[in-house]
């Protein structure tokens, strides 16, 4: 994955900023959670013959954690990453490591539907233990959270209703938890742009929400978001802050007008 995008959007954290400790020389800590949708429609075989959006995401995946490890010794060491894929339930793929450390990443599971609460109730308690475990010898960063779907939440023979899945995403990034996170929603296909806007947290005003552009398929779409959130990574751990980078494909969502 070539390192081609122009930022659309760097920001520091919408959170309070980590105190470091005065008299700490520890190593620095970004845990990233990089959440895969893998239900149907990701993997289903397209009318037109085409190669469906779980194509191109497994493979992307593994090579991202190859190109964070080998590209630079400060990432490959600071940053920890792990990887969920959900469709009826979640399932932890990759425990939270370093990327020099993941040297065999499992094979993505497919699945049939869209579980969103499944989702978000196993983040929070894995979180909090991650994030426990970082502390003891570690200045850890606020954990961040890259949502990568192509549908709406659907359980059962109906939508999932939102007072299902939006509480567990509630207390996910709630301030007052001792270990609140960033949601970085990105999608494409049938999901709507009200479901990315509810999933992502603010910033200044805005939500960390995006839509793919009109006119791109759905496959490319997959390989440019995981670049993205490769650079994504990157800069954070190489720049002052968290910062996220977003390719051409896509765009934020306005969800003030919505």
């Amino acid at each position: 994955m070539s390192q081609h995008f122009e930022p659309r959007h760097q920001a520091t954290s919408p959170y309070p900023a980590y105190v470091e400790p005065v008299n700490g020389l520890r190593p620095r800590a970004f845990p990233f959670y990089i959440v895969c949708d893998v239900s149907q429609s990701m993997w289903a075989p397209r009318p037109d013959g085409k190669p469906a959006p779980f194509d191109y995401l497994a493979p992307c995946v593994r090579e991202m954690l190859f190109e964070l490890e080998a590209d630079d010794p400060e990432v490959s060491e600071a940053a920890h990453v792990s990887i969920i894929a959900f469709h009826d339930r979640a399932e932890l793929v990759l425990p939270l490591t370093r990327p020099c450390n993941a040297n065999e990443v499992p094979a993505l599971p497919k699945g049939g539907q869209t579980n969103y609460a499944h989702v978000f109730e196993t983040l929070r308690p894995l979180i909090d233990a991650d994030c426990a475990r970082l502390e003891r010898d570690h200045r850890r960063k606020t954990p961040v959270v890259f949502f990568v779907t192509d549908g709406n939440p659907y359980v059962g023979q109906a939508p999932q209703p939102l007072d299902v899945w939006l509480p567990p995403r509630d207390r996910l990034v709630d301030r007052s938890a001792p270990y609140p996170a960033h949601v970085v929603a990105m999608g494409f296909g049938e999901v709507m742009e009200q479901t990315l806007c509810q999933v992502a947290t603010e910033f200044r005003g805005h939500k960390l929400a995006y839509v793919a552009v009109d006119g791109h398929e759905a496959a490319k779409l997959v390989a440019d978001i995981v670049e993205s959130i490769c650079i994504s990574i990157t800069a954070s751990v190489t720049g002052p802050d968290f910062a996220i980078y977003v390719p051409g494909s896509m765009r934020q969502v306005r969800c003030e007008s919505l």
